[in-house]
């Protein structure tokens, strides 16, 4: 007997059967609403910037900041966070274990299409930023003497390499060499990152392992063009601040590998409401000026850094984020999988981020302080409540998982199917190509189900109590245009 209304010859008896169905479906009394939205590509909701837990005075430079400009707050913030940790790399060292150290270095994306405001918010922390590269390149006559003494004692002779803060757009190979006279590190300021997150696991001409370790602060060794001798660093800290297209995004990662974009926070606000001229607000550039300077001056180098250590509470609350993170990686997989196992870097990163914001603009003297339960629990939410649902929203519209691209598949064919009735096995054989198993299928019919598209066959009477329905109604609503 054929098992499903798709088979060329149906037996007259089940015939019957599903036209029975068929008429009893043309006005469905008990229907609940099918959530159509999973035949489209449309984003989640995802959370706006939690500006209570930026530390004063950055909280309202950044709000004044996102008014004067009509930028997003979420796009701001990204840039406060990008310059501190431009700013020290790994000049600072975040310490939550003797044998566990983080670097200041952060990787970030501020995602949107074209005209949303991105350029508008990268600009007032640029200008501040290049205000602190032409103080520090005053200075660097005097740097420049004391290399060449350096050099000549050792019968070297190394070209000079000026103070710099920012690099914008550059292959690996310029960026290495800025590296080289800045050793606590750059800041790499992109408009465009596709072409080099799309650096192939077994393709290593664009740099992806150089870059694999500028997240890390790692030693690198750089070859250069022209016979010229390789470029070895000790430390290769590298932090990124970069604006993408989601679907520029989903190009580069198309059958690549993910290592890259992995390590990356997201940032993915949407369209923001309008903003009337009268609402407007000046951001106090001078406090935010000093605030970085004070910052600039902490930063020490990669061999002797300035080390934030974490007290007992913070080793303790850290450890209770990681407890959880550990058993919510065993429910993800793909790319957002690969997102969370950089989880415990980036909190712990993020956590010094925050401690140093704090200090900068206390005005206390001393050193920063220790790290304990509150700038971990900060970090952890901004983390946790932030950057994943921006990921996560970003993740499924670029590279869904095998599991969301195939219920989205199932979904698409059951409306254009035009049937009433399906079995696991038409889902398995027909939508699917049998690229799943039955067990496979039927999780994909369960979701199915919690979306209204389908529901058990109670008139099948071959399941049996406990026992999985082989057959499943279609909602009728799907037949509509």
């Amino acid at each position: 007997m054929p098992d499903s209304p798709f088979d060329a010859n149906v037996a007259p008896a089940q015939a019957r059967r599903l036209a029975a169905f068929a008429a009893a479906q043309a006005a469905p009394p008990d229907w609940g609403d099918v959530d159509l939205s999973i035949l489209e590509e449309k984003r989640a909701a995802v959370p706006p910037f939690p500006l209570d837990l930026l530390p004063q005075p950055w909280r309202d430079w950044t709000s004044d900041t996102a008014s004067s400009t009509a930028a997003s707050v979420d796009y701001v913030a990204q840039t406060v966070l990008a310059a501190l940790a431009g700013l020290c790399g790994a000049g600072v060292a975040v310490r939550i274990t003797p044998a566990w150290c983080e670097p200041l270095v952060l990787w970030q994306a501020m995602v949107g299409e074209p005209s949303t405001g991105k350029s508008s918010a990268l600009a007032p922390m640029r200008r501040l930023l290049g205000a602190i590269e032409e103080e520090r390149r005053a200075l660097d006559d005097e740097r420049r003497e004391r290399r060449a003494e350096q050099a000549k004692a050792v019968g070297a002779c190394e070209a000079f390499v000026p103070s710099q803060i920012v690099v914008a757009d550059a292959p690996v190979e310029t960026i290495g060499q800025v590296v080289s006279g800045n050793p606590r590190g750059v800041i790499s300021w992109r408009d465009a990152p596709s072409a080099w997150l799309a650096c192939r696991r077994d393709d290593d001409r664009n740099g992806r392992a150089h870059w694999l370790q500028a997240w890390d602060a790692g030693a690198v060794t750089i070859e250069r063009q022209r016979g010229e001798t390789p470029l070895h660093l000790e430390s290769f800290p590298v932090s990124v601040l970069a604006t993408i297209q989601p679907d520029r995004l989903k190009e580069a990662l198309r059958e690549n590998d993910e290592g890259l974009a992995a390590r990356f926070l997201y940032a993915w606000p949407g369209a923001q409401p309008y903003r009337a001229l009268a609402d407007l607000r000046l951001a106090r550039d001078d406090e935010a000026l000093a605030m970085l300077r004070r910052l600039a001056r902490l930063a020490r180098t990669p061999g002797d850094p300035l080390v934030l250590p974490f007290n007992q509470h913070g080793v303790e609350a850290l450890d209770g984020f990681l407890a959880g993170l550990h058993a919510e990686r065993c429910k993800t997989e793909g790319l957002e999988a690969a997102w969370l196992g950089k989880g415990p870097a980036s909190v712990a990163r993020l956590a010094g981020a925050l401690e140093l914001l704090a200090w900068s603009g206390s005005g206390a003297p001393g050193l920063p302080g220790h790290i304990g339960r509150h700038q971990v629990e900060a970090a952890a939410n901004l983390w946790t409540g932030y950057f994943r649902p921006h990921a996560r929203a970003l993740f499924d519209r670029v590279a869904p998982t095998d599991y969301s691209r195939r219920v989205r598949r199932v979904a698409r064919w059951l409306k254009d199917s035009r049937a009433t009735v399906v079995s696991r096995e038409d889902v398995r054989c027909h939508a699917l190509s049998r690229t799943v198993n039955a067990d496979e299928a039927q999780q994909i019919l369960y979701r199915l189900d919690f979306l209204g598209f389908v529901r058990p066959d109670l008139a099948d009477d071959g399941g049996g109590r406990g026992r999985p329905a082989r057959r499943w109604q279609i909602n009728p609503a799907l037949a509509s245009p």
